[in-house]
């Protein structure tokens, strides 16, 4: 892989390796000149899996997939959309 990762990349691989007060600049330095173990593990996570999705993100979509069931308009998706989000739809 030649370009440098996604952020979500980037995020996941510090995740992984401990390092809590980083910021993406800084770990976009790391992956091309200090930490050849780091660009491995970047280049691993980006190969073999997705991106995470947003918890609000699928709630919308959830709403959106149960508002068109139903014959009302786009405000009771909305409303769907966050209580689904409180009721803790999509979480691990």
């Amino acid at each position: 892989m030649t370009d440098t990762p996604p952020d979500w990349v980037l995020i996941e691989a510090a995740k992984r390796s401990e390092w809590t007060l980083i910021t993406t600049d800084e770990m976009r330095k790391r992956y091309w000149t200090y930490n050849p173990t780091f660009h491995a593990l970047c280049d691993m996570i980006q190969k073999y899996e997705q991106p995470p999705v947003d918890r609000k993100l699928l709630c919308a979509r959830e709403a959106d997939r149960l508002g068109r069931l139903k014959t009302e308009h786009s405000e009771w998706i909305a409303i769907r959309a966050i209580e689904l989000w409180e009721e803790g739809f999509g979480r691990d």
